[in-house]
């Protein structure tokens, strides 16, 4: 009985036995000093591999996959950006993982701008989609809409500078085709927004994406 014991003894360490299993071995090793010391280096070697297994991945890729699975810091965002761009919520949630990776942020000439593109669905073919991050303090320069842009603020504050209007967390904010102004990151967190500008923007009465330089 003993060897047949001696063979569940790595299968104990792992913690994979059947409740009988485990059972045999706890009486066989009560009774046998030279056993219990095996299985004590068994469950030794296997707390090593757990500790070289078990590495906490960085917390970008940990936001990032949580995103991706519906438990996500911007989760209460999901379906209305799934709307927004014409996406899947999948695709939408996929979106909004990749904004939790710092090197998917394209910074921008302007200073504390960064830019995040994507293609949106067919409903949103003639638009430019995409996430914008201000640093604090940071000025999106003067722009005219060419066609209408429609913006939700994930986090952060934006003051409207031309129209004198704060936009906050959770509000959408909608700028019809032809209208012209410029915006201001306030408070001391950044602020992140989606954008759908159809038609995109011009800067200096030239035609440029909203997200790329």
């Amino acid at each position: 009985m003993t060897g047949d014991v001696r063979e569940l003894l790595p299968l104990y360490a792992l913690g994979i036995l059947e409740p009988d299993e485990v059972s045999v071995v706890d009486r066989a090793i009560a009774s046998d000093a030279a056993l219990a010391a095996e299985l004590a280096s068994f469950q030794a070697a296997s707390a090593e591999v757990r500790t070289a297994i078990e590495v906490a991945p960085p917390p970008e890729v940990k936001r990032r996959l949580m995103a991706s699975v519906g438990a996500g810091r911007f989760e209460a965002f999901s379906e209305r950006l799934a709307r927004m761009f014409d996406v899947t919520l999948d695709r939408a949630r996929e979106l909004l993982g990749v904004i939790e990776r710092p090197a998917s942020w394209i910074p921008q000439v302007v200073p504390g701008i960064f830019f995040v593109d994507f293609e949106g669905g067919p409903a949103a073919a003639a638009a430019d989609c995409g996430f914008v991050r201000l640093s604090p303090g940071a000025l999106f320069p003067p722009h005219t809409h060419l066609g209408e842009e429609m913006t939700t603020i994930l986090i952060g504050r934006v003051h409207d500078v031309t129209n004198d209007r704060v936009i906050g967390p959770g509000e959408d904010y909608v700028r019809p085709e032809g209208t012209t102004h410029h915006l201001v990151c306030i408070g001391d967190e950044p602020c992140i927004y989606a954008s759908r500008a159809t038609n995109g923007i011009a800067i200096g009465g030239v035609r440029v994406h909203p997200t790329r330089n």
